[in-house]
């Protein structure tokens, strides 16, 4: 049914000391009238997320335009303390910039949702130690924080069993053209048969972006997916994520397969994660549309080998769509058993053409 072409390198690197080691999608791809431009993920250990902007008139080449001072934002978004040396480091490598490629920090997971006919064409949604916030924007690069946030408090899974406690972060968002509303697709968690605490997808919905629904889970790994992982040499499977978009008279989505190793007794869990189209005529019942993957991980060598996470959303095209994709060379899980920042270890962005 879908035929998909990865382009064979990586579109975008990390580069600047904002970035680190990781340049990812957890984000989006929007396109204007004359360019693209990506709002991605960058993290730095010890300090936190940043949400940053690229913009591209071709799809392959970007640039990371400087916007945000870095002497307006530095005192205000991080801590003067140090912390294991890192924000004491994190300074020393930016006092030769005047400017950071960031847009809003210390959210994680964002997803921006472009609307031109609004009065703030530019909505983000992303997870924060608060829960889930908004901020709302006209030109796309200075947003301003809903002054309720958060929308959606905290959500905590607790496993008795493990003694563990589970936080919904992942929450990827669309805005759904048949029934005009915004759906936050939630991470949730249930407990299995054997107390094992599994990733599922749950949903929130809402009319203005501001006033969200309670999370219900609507779809939960089964045997079919734990088959899947199985075939591919892990034990069992868990859906990190899943990011819906309208098709047809229908929904497409694309989900994160997280095929799971092992959990650790104190941590989460190793495995890798793998993309795979999922289908629903409703957004509440889902089901794979095929047991391979429609985004499939690089060889053992190759950038895009151990993680792969979507944009929300494709760039639709005549006979195809593009959507862009994070890809790690390491498995989730990585930095609990190994050092994370050895120099091979890092996360890029490229992007896979989908034919219909």
């Amino acid at each position: 049914m879908f035929k998909s072409i990865k382009h064979p390198k990586p579109v975008l690197c990390p580069e600047y000391p904002w970035e680190e080691k990781h340049t990812y999608l957890y984000g989006s791809v929007i396109e204007l009238q004359d360019k693209l431009r990506m709002y991605y993920q960058s993290y730095v250990d010890g300090i936190g997320f940043f949400v940053c902007l690229a913009e591209s008139e071709d799809g392959i080449n970007w640039k990371k335009p400087l916007i945000r001072p870095l002497k307006e934002s530095i005192p205000h978004l991080y801590p003067t303390v140090e912390v294991e040396g890192r924000v004491l480091d994190f300074y020393h490598k930016t006092q030769h910039l005047e400017c950071m490629s960031n847009v809003v920090a210390n959210y994680h997971i964002p997803s921006v949702i472009y609307k031109p006919e609004d009065e703030y064409p530019y909505k983000l949604f992303g997870y924060t130690d608060k829960g889930y916030c908004v901020a709302f924007s006209k030109d796309g690069i200075n947003f301003v924080e809903y002054e309720n946030n958060p929308v959606i408090p905290l959500l905590k899974f607790p496993n008795k069993k493990t003694k563990k406690i589970w936080y919904s972060d992942v929450a990827p968002v669309f805005y759904d053209k048949r029934k005009r509303v915004y759906r936050a697709m939630v991470k949730t968690y249930k407990i299995d048969k054997q107390g094992r605490t599994r990733r599922c997808v749950g949903m929130s919905i809402s009319r203005d972006f501001i006033n969200w629904s309670k999370p219900k889970t609507v779809w939960i790994p089964s045997e079919r997916e734990d088959r899947i992982a199985q075939e591919r040499g892990f034990n069992w499977a868990d859906f990190y994520g899943l990011c819906p978009f309208n098709y047809k008279d229908h929904y497409l989505g694309f989900l994160w397969l997280f095929m799971i190793d092992h959990e650790f007794k104190k941590g989460t869990h190793d495995g890798k994660i793998e993309i795979y189209l999922a289908y629903s005529k409703d957004c509440r019942k889902w089901e794979l549309v095929s047991d391979e993957p429609v985004i499939p991980l690089g060889k053992e060598d190759e950038w895009d080998s151990g993680m792969i996470t979507t944009a929300n959303q494709p760039i639709f095209m005549e006979d195809r769509f593009i959507i862009y994709y994070g890809g790690a060379n390491f498995s989730h899980g990585y930095g609990e058993y190994e050092k994370l920042y050895e120099d091979w270890n890092r996360f890029c962005i490229g992007f896979c053409e989908i034919e219909l």
